[in-house]
């Protein structure tokens, strides 16, 4: 015969289990989403051929730009965004697909990820290089101005090669948390 489990012991253990799932929820609830993930900007990797490993492509691009904005005495954008960097990512990917090549509508990505600005700089090549990319960008005055704005400091590239025609599409995005 079990003998009876007093009232108190009985009650102490409900509420540390209430305590534990509480406890629990609240782990989960105030996690941040998987898109809050950022990374520091890479160094290049020199042995890597940028169009066929485009992640390297997207580094390069940013490290690039941190140059421009180095000899122009602007802070580097030193961060990938995983919200904006997904944006980019999607939208190089419809632009190479459908062979378009338009700017979207940037509310959303500021409304997403939680942005106070956002500016966007397209391109597109047979065999574009990162250096190539960059350097029209910069003879762009709209474009120039997206990479040069001082208050840029999250980023987002998405770089395609179209299965249609070969082009690179080249997506870059500059975010302000602040």
């Amino acid at each position: 015969m079990v003998p009876p489990v007093p009232r108190s012991a009985s009650l102490l253990a409900t509420l540390a289990a209430l305590v534990a799932t509480v406890l629990a929820g609240l782990v989960v609830v105030t996690a941040g989403p998987a898109s809050a993930k950022t990374w520091a900007v890479p160094a290049p990797h020199a042995s890597l051929d940028p169009l066929t490993h485009l992640t390297e492509y997207e580094n390069r691009v940013v490290v690039l730009i941190n140059q421009r904005r180095k000899d122009a005495h602007l802070k580097p954008v030193r961060y990938f965004d995983g919200c904006i960097d997904g944006f980019s990512e999607r939208w190089a990917r419809r632009l190479a697909e459908a062979g378009d090549f338009v700017h979207r509508n940037q509310r959303k990505i500021l409304r997403r990820c939680d942005l106070t600005w956002v500016g966007e700089a397209l391109a597109r090549g047979t065999a574009l290089t990162p250096v190539a990319t960059v350097k029209a960008w910069m003879h762009s005055p709209e474009h120039r101005a997206v990479i040069m704005k001082a208050r840029a400091n999250r980023a987002g590239v998405g770089v395609r090669i179209s299965p249609v025609d070969g082009k690179v599409y080249v997506v870059l995005n500059f975010g302000d948390i602040n």
